[in-house]
C-alpha cells in the first residue's frame, strides 16, 4: 500500500493540469483584455464559459470513471486538456476564445472527481482528510500559481506574448498525460476499482447529499470570485499609482501569491485535523461551515486592498485557508457513500456546485459594473464583485445548515419508530 503515495503525487500532477486550465486566463487577462478590447462583463463570461462547461461535464467523467476506472479518465483528459489550451492560443476573436474555454473546461473535468474516487480506494479513513486535502491545496496552488505568476511572468520577460508562454504550459501538460496514465492506478490491487451501478435514485434523494451540496457550492462561488480577480484587482491597484501594465500584471500575479500560499499551507493542515477530530465528534462538515461563515467576514474586508497592498496580502493568505475547505465535504462524501461511489457522487454534487460557481462568477463582472457609484473608478467596480462571494457564502451556510437539521429531525424519528416498535414487540 505504499504505492499509494505515488498515486497522490501523480494525482497532483494531474489536478495541477486541471487548475492551471481553469485559470490560465486570470494571469493573462489583462493582454487578453487588450488584445480583444474586453471589459469585466466579457472577462466574467470568458471565465463561466469554461466553468459552465466543467460543470455539465463532471457527471460523465465520475460515471466513467467509476465504471471504468479512474486511470483511463485522468490520461485522457488530461490530454484534451494540453490540446484545447494549445487551441486557446490560436483565437483571432472572442467567439473563439469562448469555444476553446469551453472545451477546455469540458477536458479538464476530467481530474478532480476521478481522482477523488480512486484517493479514497488506495487511503484509509484515518488519512482521507489529509490526502484530499493534500491533493487539492498541492494541485491547485501549482496550477494557479503557474497561471497567475509563472505564466505572465514567461509572456513578459521571456516570450513574445501570451500566446507563445501557454503554448510551452500546454507541451508540458501533454507530458504529465503519459507520465499519469504510465503511474496511475485505479485502486490496490485485490480492491474493487469499478461500480456497475454507481449512482441511483437512493442517493439522489438522499438529504445528506444535498446538505453537502449547499457547504461545497459555497466554496466553489469563493473558489470562483476570489481566485478569478484577486490578481486583477492587485493589478488594477497598482496601475491607479502609476505602474506600467506589463509591471503592475506580474505583480498583482505576486500578490496573489499569498493566497496560494494559504491554501498551500493551510488545507494539509486543516485536512490532518479533521482525520483527529472526528474521534472527538467534529465532523468534517462542521469544520466546512465554520470556515464558509470565516469567508463571508474576509469578503467584506477586501476593500481595505484600495488602502493597503499589505493588509490585502494578509486577508488574501487567510481566505486561502478558510476557502479551499471543499476537500472536506469529499472525504465526507467517499465516508458516506462509500469509495467506490465517490467519483459519480462528487460528479453529481460537482455539477450543481460548478454551475452555482460560474453563475457567481458571471454576474460578478456585471454586477460590479452596475453598483459602481463612481464611474470611471475601475477599483469601485470590486465592491459589488466582492458583494457576490459574501452573498454565496452566507447562504450557503445557512442552506447547509437546514438541510443538516432536517436529516437531524429524521434520524431521531426513525429511532423514536424503531424504539416504539422494539417495545410493542417486547409487550407482545
Amino acid at each position: 500500500m505504499t504505492y499509494r503515495w505515488v498515486i497522490l503525487i501523480f494525482g497532483i500532477l494531474a489536478y495541477t493540469t486541471s487548475y492551471f486550465a481553469r485559470s490560465n486566463y486570470t494571469g493573462i487577462a489583462k493582454f487578453v483584455s487588450a488584445d480583444f478590447h474586453l471589459d469585466k462583463g466579457a472577462l466574467g463570461l470568458l471565465g463561466s464559459s469554461f466553468l459552465y462547461a466543467y460543470a455539465l461535464a463532471q457527471l460523465p467523467w465520475g460515471i466513467a470513471s467509476d465504471r471504468w476506472g479512474s486511470r483511463k479518465a485522468v490520461g485522457i483528459g488530461v490530454f484534451l486538456t494540453a490540446v484545447t489550451l494549445w487551441g486557446f492560443t490560436t483565437s483571432t476573436s472572442f467567439n473563439q476564445l469562448v469555444f476553446w474555454r469551453v472545451t477546455n473546461g469540458i477536458a479538464a473535468a476530467s481530474v478532480y472527481v476521478v481522482m477523488a474516487g480512486a484517493l479514497a480506494r488506495w487511503f484509509s479513513e484515518k488519512e482521507r482528510g489529509f490526502c484530499q486535502s493534500m491533493f487539492a491545496a498541492v494541485g491547485g496552488t501549482a496550477g494557479e500559481g503557474t497561471a497567475n505568476l509563472v505564466l505572465p511572468y514567461v509572456a513578459v520577460y521571456i516570450t513574445s506574448g501570451w500566446r507563445q508562454s501557454t503554448e510551452i504550459v500546454a507541451a508540458m501538460i501533454a507530458v504529465a498525460a503519459i507520465l499519469c496514465v504510465m503511474f496511475l492506478r485505479s485502486a490496490p490491487p485485490g480492491y474493487q476499482a469499478t461500480q456497475r451501478k454507481p449512482l441511483d435514485w437512493a442517493v439522489v434523494k438522499d438529504l445528506r447529499l444535498w446538505s453537502f451540496i449547499f457547504v461545497y457550492c459555497g466554496s466553489i462561488i469563493s473558489l470562483r470570485i476570489l481566485p478569478t480577480w484577486l490578481p486583477i484587482y492587485a493589478a488594477d491597484i497598482y496601475i491607479s499609482r502609476g505602474m506600467p501594465l506589463g509591471r503592475a500584471v506580474v505583480a498583482g500575479g505576486a500578490l496573489s501569491t499569498m493566497y496560494l500560499a494559504g491554501r498551500l499551507i493551510g488545507g494539509p493542515i486543516m485536512g490532518f485535523a479533521s482525520d483527529r477530530l472526528l474521534a472527538h465528534g467534529i465532523s468534517r462538515k462542521t469544520l466546512a461551515v465554520a470556515f464558509l461563515l470565516l469567508s463571508a467576514a474576509l469578503f467584506q474586508t477586501m476593500p481595505v486592498g484600495m488602502r493597503s497592498t499589505l493588509a490585502l496580502g494578509a486577508v488574501a493568505f487567510v481566505m486561502g485557508v478558510s476557502i479551499n475547505m471543499y476537500p472536506l465535504i469529499t472525504t465526507a462524501v467517499s465516508e458516506t457513500f462509500g469509495p467506490q461511489r465517490t467519483s459519480s457522487v462528487m460528479g453529481f454534487l460537482n455539477t450543481f456546485a460548478q454551475l452555482s460557481g460560474a453563475t457567481a462568477l458571471a454576474i460578478s463582472g456585471y454586477l460590479g459594473v452596475a453598483l459602481n457609484s463612481a464611474p470611471g473608478n475601475t477599483l469601485e467596480e470590486y465592491r459589488g464583485i466582492w458583494l457576490v462571494g459574501f452573498i454565496g457564502c452566507v447562504g450557503a451556510a445557512a442552506g447547509g445548515l437546514v438541510l443538516a437539521r432536517l436529516v437531524s429531525a429524521k434520524q431521531r424519528e426513525t429511532e423514536a419508530q424503531r424504539h416504539k416498535e422494539n417495545a410493542l414487540t417486547e409487550t407482545s
